[in-house]
């Protein structure tokens, strides 16, 4: 369902942590923005593109401990922005625990608003989207205002008024605008030329291991095709997804394997076929590893719709 929590935007979420652990989300949808909470259970990898035809403005409301959002290539915690364009994409590590929440704007609305509320938002950034620290006067009130919006969501039915939605997106809309205007005087620098290295070339092996991701693959395939040692390739991953490559490796097929089951019409042998097609040869160990990172058996999957 993670895959689901900004509305319009194409994710692909991949879970990190080695057992599942619960997740809450909730939606308010505006007449003409929309807002989505998330609190995140496991350490989780997402990647994507976001809404084609709205701004999204994500802000980090928990981060136990460091993320990183390889797509402006910084680190992040509590307090912490992404502004992305319409389609900007998504490139991002977060910790168990985390908890966001993202505004997405029609781009319409959103310049229009911009007209009174930022007429000067820097053209680069309106352009290519931007990690931003939130000012100290605007961090605690959309903190708080976000708290009694979600307080809202759970526990009353005031939110299911027309009225109540209106001036709430009204509120809403200012706080995190007076944000983003407080975040562009506090652009999150990118990292060092020599780490932006590693970043480019955790890329390149994230491309080769989905290129083959289908395939029977072993380390050594990888260091050959990226130059690097063993160790210098276990380092990559390490240091920069907190994740070996060979997990990396197994919990992405997992998850491809995971759609598939989703999307099938259950039947004789639908499982193993899945399994093989996602490069799993031991199907013992496929259904061990699967019922352990999703808390059911494939079959279970296979049987939800």
């Amino acid at each position: 369902m993670l895959s689901q929590a900004i509305r319009g935007a194409d994710l692909k979420p991949c879970q990190f942590s080695a057992r599942p652990s619960p997740s809450r989300l909730a939606r308010m949808v505006g007449p003409q923005a929309c807002l989505d909470f998330a609190t995140i259970g496991p350490a989780v990898f997402f990647s994507g593109a976001m809404p084609s035809d709205c701004f999204t403005l994500v802000y980090a409301r928990s981060c136990p401990t460091v993320g990183r959002n390889l797509t402006f290539g910084i680190e992040h915690t509590e307090g912490y922005m992404g502004f992305f364009p319409p389609g900007g994409l998504l490139d991002a590590v977060t910790p168990a625990g985390y908890g966001n929440a993202a505004l997405t704007i029609p781009s319409a609305s959103f310049h229009a608003a911009l007209t009174t509320a930022f007429p000067d938002i820097p053209e680069n950034i309106l352009a290519r989207g931007a990690g931003m620290r939130v000012g100290p006067v605007e961090h605690p009130y959309l903190a708080n205002l976000l708290d009694q919006c979600e307080t809202m969501l759970w526990y009353s039915d005031e939110v299911a008024q027309p009225l109540v939605r209106q001036n709430l997106e009204r509120d809403l809309l200012e706080a995190f605008l007076a944000a983003l205007r407080s975040g562009c005087n506090n652009i999150v620098p990118a990292v060092l030329p020599r780490l932006a290295a590693r970043h480019r070339r955790l890329r390149q092996a994230r491309d080769f291991l989905k290129a083959h991701i289908n395939e029977p693959i072993y380390l050594d395939d990888v260091c050959v095709a990226l130059g690097l040692s063993h160790r210098g390739l276990e380092n990559l991953f390490q240091d920069l997804l907190g994740i070996n490559p060979i997990t990396y490796l197994n919990h992405k097929r997992l998850h491809g394997a995971r759609r598939s089951l989703l999307h099938a019409r259950p039947g004789p042998g639908v499982v193993k076929r899945v399994a093989y097609e996602w490069g799993f040869v031991h199907l013992g160990r496929f259904a061990r590893d699967y019922l352990a990172l999703f808390g059911e058996g494939p079959s279970a999957t296979l049987t939800r719709r």
